[in-house]
């Protein structure tokens, strides 16, 4: 399973940019606070393939709803950021924790955003 911290955010943005996130569908977040994790469960149903993304000692998560109701599930991208500039706005005090994590962001087509910020991500696909 491909293992992405700050060292190699090149190459998670090469695989992002080349897997099949866009289109698929959310299908499970989980929150492990005991493990401090974040497991995430998508299903692209036009290439049948699962995608698990599991977030490593996690510095920052959080939502912003978009402007319509339907379609929440449905991912439209998945982007790793390296400009923390739009979350310094939001969240002022936890500039330095940010330093060394990555920042990743899901979009989805209904315009709900999930920006979450942490050390390692691994991820796995399943065809």
């Amino acid at each position: 399973m491909p293992r992405y911290n700050k060292s190699n955010t090149q190459e998670l943005k090469d695989f992002l940019y080349n897997s099949y996130v866009h289109d698929a569908k959310l299908e499970n977040i989980k929150y492990d606070c005991r493990e401090d994790n974040i497991k995430i469960e998508l299903f692209n149903p036009i290439f049948n393939v699962k995608i698990a993304l599991t977030f490593l000692d996690i510095r920052i998560t959080f939502t912003i709803k978009g402007e319509w109701s339907e379609n929440r599930e449905t991912v439209v991208s998945l982007t790793a950021e390296e400009d923390f500039s739009y979350l310094q706005n939001y969240l002022l005090k936890h500039n330095k924790c940010m330093e060394d994590s990555l920042y990743l962001l899901f979009q989805m087509f209904s315009g709900d955003e999930l920006h979450i910020v942490s050390k390692e991500v691994i991820i796995e696909l399943v065809k």
